[in-house]
Protein backbone atom coordinates (compact mmCIF):
# COMPACT_ATOMS: atom_id res chain seq x y z
CA UNK A 1 0.00 0.00 0.00
CA UNK A 2 1.46 3.42 -0.95
CA UNK A 3 1.89 5.90 1.62
CA UNK A 4 0.32 9.17 1.84
CA UNK A 5 4.02 10.62 2.20
CA UNK A 6 5.40 8.55 -1.25
CA UNK A 7 1.86 9.42 -2.99
CA UNK A 8 2.33 13.07 -2.85
CA UNK A 9 6.02 13.18 -4.22
CA UNK A 10 4.54 11.06 -6.93
CA UNK A 11 1.81 13.89 -7.60
CA UNK A 12 4.36 17.06 -7.22
CA UNK A 13 6.87 15.32 -9.89
CA UNK A 14 3.88 15.08 -12.09
CA UNK A 15 3.04 18.66 -11.49
CA UNK A 16 6.71 19.54 -12.20
CA UNK A 17 6.99 17.56 -15.33
CA UNK A 18 3.55 19.17 -16.62
CA UNK A 19 5.18 22.89 -15.30
CA UNK A 20 8.29 22.15 -16.99
CA UNK A 21 7.20 20.83 -20.18
CA UNK A 22 5.04 24.08 -20.66
CA UNK A 23 7.79 26.42 -20.32
CA UNK A 24 10.11 24.09 -23.19
CA UNK A 25 9.75 23.68 -26.71
CA UNK A 26 9.15 19.45 -27.26
CA UNK A 27 9.56 17.13 -29.91
CA UNK A 28 12.50 18.55 -31.14
CA UNK A 29 14.06 16.27 -33.89
CA UNK A 30 17.23 16.98 -36.80
CA UNK A 31 17.75 15.54 -40.64
CA UNK A 32 20.94 16.25 -42.15
CA UNK A 33 22.16 16.80 -45.69
CA UNK A 34 26.08 17.21 -46.15
CA UNK A 35 27.19 19.91 -43.84
CA UNK A 36 23.34 21.05 -43.94
CA UNK A 37 21.26 20.33 -40.45
CA UNK A 38 17.91 20.96 -40.26
CA UNK A 39 15.81 21.14 -36.58
CA UNK A 40 12.16 20.99 -36.10
CA UNK A 41 10.20 21.36 -32.50
CA UNK A 42 6.97 22.58 -31.43
CA UNK A 43 7.04 25.68 -29.34
CA UNK A 44 6.34 25.99 -25.92
CA UNK A 45 2.52 26.69 -24.82
CA UNK A 46 3.52 29.28 -22.04
CA UNK A 47 6.34 30.72 -22.84
CA UNK A 48 5.68 32.77 -26.03
CA UNK A 49 9.21 34.61 -26.80
CA UNK A 50 12.04 34.40 -28.54
CA UNK A 51 13.81 30.40 -29.35
CA UNK A 52 17.33 30.66 -28.46
CA UNK A 53 19.47 27.17 -29.90
CA UNK A 54 22.75 26.74 -28.74
CA UNK A 55 25.39 24.27 -30.66
CA UNK A 56 28.16 22.50 -28.85
CA UNK A 57 30.46 19.13 -29.33
CA UNK A 58 29.45 17.87 -25.88
CA UNK A 59 25.92 16.44 -24.91
CA UNK A 60 23.85 19.07 -22.98
CA UNK A 61 23.03 18.29 -19.26
CA UNK A 62 21.41 20.27 -16.23
CA UNK A 63 24.14 22.35 -14.80
CA UNK A 64 26.21 23.22 -18.85
CA UNK A 65 28.10 26.49 -18.84
CA UNK A 66 25.92 27.70 -21.79
CA UNK A 67 27.75 30.94 -21.57
CA UNK A 68 31.07 29.93 -22.78
CA UNK A 69 29.41 28.29 -26.22
CA UNK A 70 29.57 31.61 -27.46
CA UNK A 71 27.46 31.05 -30.40
CA UNK A 72 23.68 31.89 -30.13
CA UNK A 73 20.87 31.61 -32.62
CA UNK A 74 18.08 33.29 -32.08
CA UNK A 75 14.58 32.21 -34.10
CA UNK A 76 10.96 33.93 -33.37
CA UNK A 77 7.99 32.08 -31.78
CA UNK A 78 6.46 30.15 -34.47
CA UNK A 79 9.08 29.91 -36.77
CA UNK A 80 9.79 25.98 -34.76
CA UNK A 81 12.24 24.88 -37.39
CA UNK A 82 16.28 26.11 -38.34
CA UNK A 83 18.99 25.25 -40.79
CA UNK A 84 22.17 25.02 -39.76
CA UNK A 85 25.59 24.60 -41.09
CA UNK A 86 28.01 22.51 -39.56
CA UNK A 87 32.25 22.93 -40.33
CA UNK A 88 33.03 19.60 -39.99
CA UNK A 89 31.73 15.66 -39.26
CA UNK A 90 31.13 14.55 -36.23
CA UNK A 91 28.56 14.46 -33.30
CA UNK A 92 26.99 17.86 -32.87
CA UNK A 93 24.48 19.05 -29.82
CA UNK A 94 21.86 21.29 -30.10
CA UNK A 95 19.88 22.77 -27.22
CA UNK A 96 16.37 24.75 -27.71
CA UNK A 97 15.79 26.89 -25.02
CA UNK A 98 12.43 28.70 -24.61
CA UNK A 99 11.87 32.34 -23.62
CA UNK A 100 8.83 34.31 -22.16
CA UNK A 101 7.60 37.64 -23.62
CA UNK A 102 9.66 39.33 -20.65
CA UNK A 103 12.97 38.21 -22.18
CA UNK A 104 13.23 35.47 -19.64
CA UNK A 105 15.10 32.03 -20.88
CA UNK A 106 14.43 28.50 -19.45
CA UNK A 107 17.72 27.10 -19.84
CA UNK A 108 17.23 23.70 -18.85
CA UNK A 109 18.23 20.80 -21.49
CA UNK A 110 15.84 18.07 -21.13
CA UNK A 111 16.81 15.39 -23.79
CA UNK A 112 15.29 14.43 -25.76
CA UNK A 113 12.32 16.65 -25.83
CA UNK A 114 14.86 20.01 -26.27
CA UNK A 115 18.09 19.00 -26.56
CA UNK A 116 19.50 16.11 -29.10
CA UNK A 117 22.52 14.94 -30.71
CA UNK A 118 22.95 14.54 -34.54
CA UNK A 119 25.97 12.70 -36.37
CA UNK A 120 27.11 13.81 -39.24
CA UNK A 121 29.19 11.34 -41.50
CA UNK A 122 31.89 12.92 -44.07
CA UNK A 123 31.14 10.74 -46.88
CA UNK A 124 26.82 10.62 -46.79
CA UNK A 125 24.38 12.44 -48.29
CA UNK A 126 21.12 11.88 -46.16
CA UNK A 127 21.73 10.97 -42.71
CA UNK A 128 19.53 9.73 -40.56
CA UNK A 129 18.85 11.20 -36.65
CA UNK A 130 21.64 9.88 -34.05
CA UNK A 131 23.26 9.61 -31.62
CA UNK A 132 22.43 5.77 -32.00
CA UNK A 133 21.82 5.79 -35.56
CA UNK A 134 22.21 2.24 -37.20
CA UNK A 135 24.11 2.16 -40.25
CA UNK A 136 20.40 0.82 -41.98
CA UNK A 137 18.92 3.94 -41.12
CA UNK A 138 20.97 5.89 -43.70
CA UNK A 139 19.48 6.45 -46.97
CA UNK A 140 20.02 4.30 -50.24
CA UNK A 141 22.67 2.33 -47.81
CA UNK A 142 25.75 3.81 -49.32
CA UNK A 143 24.97 2.16 -52.92
CA UNK A 144 24.72 5.26 -55.64
CA UNK A 145 23.09 2.98 -58.19
CA UNK A 146 25.16 4.05 -60.76
CA UNK A 147 29.07 2.81 -61.57
CA UNK A 148 31.98 2.59 -63.12
CA UNK A 149 31.48 6.35 -63.87
CA UNK A 150 34.83 7.12 -66.69
CA UNK A 151 35.86 9.68 -68.92
CA UNK A 152 38.26 9.77 -71.90
CA UNK A 153 38.97 12.40 -74.43
CA UNK A 154 38.81 11.20 -78.15
CA UNK A 155 39.88 13.99 -80.25
CA UNK A 156 37.55 16.75 -79.69
CA UNK A 157 35.28 15.10 -77.63
CA UNK A 158 34.95 13.57 -74.17
CA UNK A 159 33.18 9.37 -74.26
CA UNK A 160 31.39 9.08 -70.90
CA UNK A 161 30.56 5.47 -70.21
CA UNK A 162 29.17 4.17 -66.76
CA UNK A 163 26.66 1.59 -65.42
CA UNK A 164 23.20 1.94 -64.30
CA UNK A 165 21.76 -0.75 -62.06
CA UNK A 166 18.40 -0.09 -62.86
CA UNK A 167 18.52 1.05 -66.54
CA UNK A 168 14.66 1.66 -65.96
CA UNK A 169 15.24 5.32 -64.07
CA UNK A 170 16.86 8.70 -66.52
CA UNK A 171 20.01 9.44 -65.73
CA UNK A 172 21.53 13.50 -65.76
CA UNK A 173 24.86 13.81 -66.68
CA UNK A 174 26.58 16.77 -64.73
CA UNK A 175 30.20 18.42 -65.87
CA UNK A 176 32.14 21.06 -63.83
CA UNK A 177 35.60 23.22 -63.70
CA UNK A 178 35.41 21.73 -60.28
CA UNK A 179 35.71 18.14 -58.33
CA UNK A 180 32.70 17.05 -57.55
CA UNK A 181 32.83 15.28 -54.19
CA UNK A 182 29.37 16.38 -52.52
CA UNK A 183 26.14 16.56 -53.66
CA UNK A 184 25.98 20.18 -52.94
CA UNK A 185 29.28 20.67 -55.64
CA UNK A 186 26.13 20.20 -57.98
CA UNK A 187 25.18 23.62 -57.76
CA UNK A 188 28.16 25.14 -59.58
CA UNK A 189 27.91 22.41 -62.20
CA UNK A 190 26.35 22.59 -65.42
CA UNK A 191 23.86 20.04 -66.76
CA UNK A 192 24.97 18.64 -70.22
CA UNK A 193 22.20 16.39 -71.21
CA UNK A 194 19.30 14.60 -69.00
CA UNK A 195 18.09 11.12 -69.76
CA UNK A 196 21.40 10.14 -71.68
CA UNK A 197 22.63 6.41 -72.00
CA UNK A 198 26.24 5.25 -72.00
CA UNK A 199 28.30 5.64 -74.41
CA UNK A 200 27.75 9.50 -74.45
CA UNK A 201 30.03 11.89 -76.26
CA UNK A 202 30.53 15.32 -75.00
CA UNK A 203 31.92 18.02 -76.62
CA UNK A 204 33.42 20.48 -74.09
CA UNK A 205 35.05 23.56 -74.20
CA UNK A 206 39.02 22.45 -74.97
CA UNK A 207 41.73 24.05 -72.62
CA UNK A 208 39.44 23.45 -69.41
CA UNK A 209 39.60 20.12 -66.71
CA UNK A 210 36.12 19.13 -66.49
CA UNK A 211 35.04 16.23 -63.95
CA UNK A 212 31.77 14.46 -64.29
CA UNK A 213 28.67 12.67 -62.49
CA UNK A 214 25.79 10.97 -63.19
CA UNK A 215 22.60 11.09 -61.26
CA UNK A 216 19.49 9.63 -61.32
CA UNK A 217 16.87 12.20 -62.49
CA UNK A 218 14.38 10.65 -59.98
CA UNK A 219 17.03 11.25 -56.98
CA UNK A 220 17.48 14.64 -58.01
CA UNK A 221 13.50 15.61 -57.73
CA UNK A 222 13.25 14.47 -54.53
CA UNK A 223 16.54 15.93 -52.64
CA UNK A 224 18.06 12.34 -52.05
CA UNK A 225 20.85 12.22 -55.16
CA UNK A 226 24.54 11.57 -53.44
CA UNK A 227 27.73 11.71 -54.98
CA UNK A 228 30.56 8.57 -54.57
CA UNK A 229 33.99 10.12 -55.99
CA UNK A 230 35.16 6.89 -58.23
CA UNK A 231 31.82 5.44 -58.58
CA UNK A 232 28.96 7.90 -59.84
CA UNK A 233 31.90 10.58 -60.19
CA UNK A 234 35.13 11.10 -61.99
CA UNK A 235 37.66 12.00 -59.89
CA UNK A 236 40.71 12.87 -62.31
CA UNK A 237 39.79 15.72 -64.84
CA UNK A 238 39.77 15.22 -68.53
CA UNK A 239 40.71 18.09 -71.01
CA UNK A 240 40.31 18.32 -74.53
CA UNK A 241 43.46 19.87 -76.17
CA UNK A 242 42.94 23.44 -77.89
CA UNK A 243 42.99 22.50 -81.45
CA UNK A 244 43.62 18.73 -80.78
CA UNK A 245 43.19 17.38 -84.56
CA UNK A 246 42.86 20.73 -85.99
CA UNK A 247 39.07 20.93 -85.46
CA UNK A 248 39.16 22.37 -81.59
CA UNK A 249 36.97 25.36 -80.26
CA UNK A 250 38.47 28.26 -79.61
CA UNK A 251 37.79 29.94 -76.27
CA UNK A 252 35.64 32.49 -77.95
CA UNK A 253 33.75 30.17 -80.25
CA UNK A 254 29.84 30.15 -79.24
CA UNK A 255 28.69 27.15 -77.17
CA UNK A 256 24.76 25.99 -76.76
CA UNK A 257 23.90 24.46 -73.47
CA UNK A 258 20.76 23.21 -72.16
CA UNK A 259 18.03 22.58 -74.08
CA UNK A 260 20.53 23.07 -77.56
CA UNK A 261 22.99 20.66 -78.28
CA UNK A 262 26.87 21.44 -78.83
CA UNK A 263 27.75 22.95 -81.72
CA UNK A 264 31.03 20.91 -83.79
CA UNK A 265 32.71 22.80 -86.38
CA UNK A 266 34.44 20.05 -87.10
CA UNK A 267 31.34 18.65 -87.71
CA UNK A 268 29.46 21.21 -89.54
CA UNK A 269 32.32 21.93 -92.30
CA UNK A 270 34.28 18.35 -92.19
CA UNK A 271 38.26 19.17 -92.74
CA UNK A 272 37.92 22.55 -91.56
CA UNK A 273 40.88 23.82 -88.86
CA UNK A 274 38.72 25.92 -86.26
CA UNK A 275 41.99 27.86 -85.22
CA UNK A 276 43.11 29.05 -88.73
CA UNK A 277 40.06 28.97 -91.16
CA UNK A 278 36.46 29.82 -92.09
CA UNK A 279 34.19 28.14 -94.38
CA UNK A 280 34.31 30.28 -97.70
CA UNK A 281 31.04 32.20 -98.45
CA UNK A 282 28.07 30.84 -99.87
CA UNK A 283 25.80 33.14 -102.67
CA UNK A 284 22.30 32.71 -101.13
CA UNK A 285 19.76 31.30 -103.42
CA UNK A 286 17.58 33.70 -105.35
CA UNK A 287 14.07 32.61 -102.98
CA UNK A 288 16.57 32.60 -100.15
CA UNK A 289 17.09 36.41 -100.70
CA UNK A 290 14.00 36.87 -101.14
CA UNK A 291 12.53 35.49 -97.78
CA UNK A 292 15.34 37.64 -96.82
CA UNK A 293 13.95 40.90 -98.02
CA UNK A 294 10.60 39.97 -96.31
CA UNK A 295 11.19 39.88 -92.82
CA UNK A 296 10.99 42.47 -90.92
CA UNK A 297 13.36 44.03 -88.54
CA UNK A 298 12.50 42.61 -84.80
CA UNK A 299 13.46 45.01 -82.45
CA UNK A 300 15.26 43.09 -79.71
CA UNK A 301 14.51 44.01 -75.94
CA UNK A 302 17.86 44.37 -74.24
CA UNK A 303 17.54 41.27 -71.17
CA UNK A 304 19.34 44.30 -68.78
CA UNK A 305 15.44 45.60 -68.95
CA UNK A 306 14.37 43.11 -66.14
CA UNK A 307 13.31 43.79 -63.14
CA UNK A 308 13.79 41.24 -60.18
CA UNK A 309 9.96 39.24 -59.78
CA UNK A 310 8.83 37.72 -56.12
CA UNK A 311 5.55 36.20 -54.99
CA UNK A 312 3.56 38.00 -52.61
CA UNK A 313 3.50 34.97 -50.35
CA UNK A 314 6.87 35.37 -49.52
CA UNK A 315 7.38 38.97 -48.85
CA UNK A 316 5.12 38.84 -46.12
CA UNK A 317 6.20 37.12 -42.71
CA UNK A 318 4.40 33.24 -42.66
CA UNK A 319 3.95 31.62 -39.28
CA UNK A 320 6.57 29.51 -39.53
CA UNK A 321 8.53 26.57 -41.09
CA UNK A 322 10.18 26.49 -44.44
CA UNK A 323 7.79 29.28 -45.67
CA UNK A 324 9.72 31.79 -43.04
CA UNK A 325 13.06 30.55 -44.09
CA UNK A 326 12.18 31.28 -47.78
CA UNK A 327 11.19 34.67 -46.39
CA UNK A 328 14.25 35.59 -44.70
CA UNK A 329 16.22 34.53 -47.72
CA UNK A 330 13.88 36.93 -49.53
CA UNK A 331 14.31 39.95 -47.20
CA UNK A 332 18.49 39.58 -46.25
CA UNK A 333 19.60 38.77 -49.89
CA UNK A 334 16.65 39.23 -52.31
CA UNK A 335 15.45 42.24 -52.22
CA UNK A 336 18.72 43.92 -51.83
CA UNK A 337 20.33 42.46 -54.99
CA UNK A 338 22.69 40.38 -53.17
CA UNK A 339 22.62 37.95 -55.88
CA UNK A 340 25.70 36.27 -54.97
CA UNK A 341 24.58 35.77 -51.15
CA UNK A 342 20.93 34.95 -52.65
CA UNK A 343 22.36 32.48 -54.73
CA UNK A 344 24.13 30.65 -51.83
CA UNK A 345 21.51 30.87 -49.55
CA UNK A 346 19.09 29.74 -51.71
CA UNK A 347 21.55 26.85 -52.51
CA UNK A 348 21.55 25.77 -49.05
CA UNK A 349 17.72 26.27 -48.43
CA UNK A 350 17.30 23.76 -52.04
CA UNK A 351 19.86 21.19 -49.76
CA UNK A 352 17.23 20.00 -47.60
CA UNK A 353 13.86 18.36 -48.72
CA UNK A 354 10.71 20.79 -49.44
CA UNK A 355 7.51 21.00 -50.23
CA UNK A 356 6.96 20.97 -53.83
CA UNK A 357 5.45 24.41 -53.72
CA UNK A 358 8.38 26.41 -51.56
CA UNK A 359 11.11 24.78 -54.31
CA UNK A 360 9.27 25.47 -57.26
CA UNK A 361 9.29 29.42 -56.11
CA UNK A 362 13.07 28.78 -54.71
CA UNK A 363 14.59 27.67 -57.69
CA UNK A 364 12.49 30.83 -59.53
CA UNK A 365 14.46 32.77 -57.32
CA UNK A 366 17.88 30.73 -58.07
CA UNK A 367 17.02 31.61 -61.42
CA UNK A 368 16.55 35.19 -61.53
CA UNK A 369 20.05 35.28 -58.89
CA UNK A 370 21.98 33.52 -62.14
CA UNK A 371 20.17 35.62 -64.80
CA UNK A 372 21.55 38.94 -62.67
CA UNK A 373 24.78 37.38 -62.34
CA UNK A 374 25.32 37.01 -66.10
CA UNK A 375 25.06 32.82 -65.90
CA UNK A 376 22.04 32.30 -68.13
CA UNK A 377 22.91 28.54 -69.10
CA UNK A 378 22.96 28.34 -64.95
CA UNK A 379 19.50 30.12 -65.16
CA UNK A 380 17.72 28.54 -67.49
CA UNK A 381 18.04 25.30 -65.68
CA UNK A 382 16.32 26.71 -62.61
CA UNK A 383 13.41 28.41 -64.49
CA UNK A 384 12.78 25.26 -66.70
CA UNK A 385 12.81 23.14 -63.35
CA UNK A 386 10.29 26.11 -62.25
CA UNK A 387 7.87 25.88 -65.12
CA UNK A 388 5.82 23.30 -64.32
CA UNK A 389 4.13 25.04 -60.98
CA UNK A 390 4.81 28.54 -62.63
CA UNK A 391 4.55 28.13 -66.20
CA UNK A 392 3.76 32.05 -67.29
CA UNK A 393 5.91 33.34 -65.12
CA UNK A 394 8.64 31.52 -66.01
CA UNK A 395 8.41 31.81 -69.67
CA UNK A 396 9.32 35.04 -69.88
CA UNK A 397 12.66 34.74 -68.16
CA UNK A 398 13.15 31.46 -70.61
CA UNK A 399 13.35 33.64 -73.21
CA UNK A 400 15.31 36.13 -71.25
CA UNK A 401 18.29 33.28 -70.36
CA UNK A 402 18.13 32.24 -74.18
CA UNK A 403 18.48 35.57 -75.29
CA UNK A 404 21.23 35.96 -73.06
CA UNK A 405 23.08 32.72 -74.38
CA UNK A 406 23.66 33.89 -77.99
CA UNK A 407 24.55 36.88 -77.04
Amino acid sequence: MTSPRALWLVLLMAALSISLSAQNVTGLQGEAKNNLLRLTWVDSVDARGPVYIYRSVSPFEPGTDLSILGRLIKVPYGVQSYIDEVEFPGTWYYFVAASDTEGQRFELPLPPDNSIGIEILESSDRLAVSPAAPPAEIAHGGEPGVNSLSAAVEGDSVIVTFRAEDRGRAVVLYRSARPLKQARDLVGAVIVQPDIASPFIDYPVPGIPYYYAVIFEDDLTRGTAALYPGRNATVEAVEVPQGSDGVGLSSSASIRSLPLPMISLAAAVPGMNAFDETPSPVELSPEASKALEDLEPVQRKSSLAKSPRAFSQDLEAPGGGEEYALYSIMQDFFLKKDWDGCRNALAGYLGLPRSSASEARARFYLGQCYYFLGQPRESLFEFLSAQPAYPDESAEWIQASLAALVK
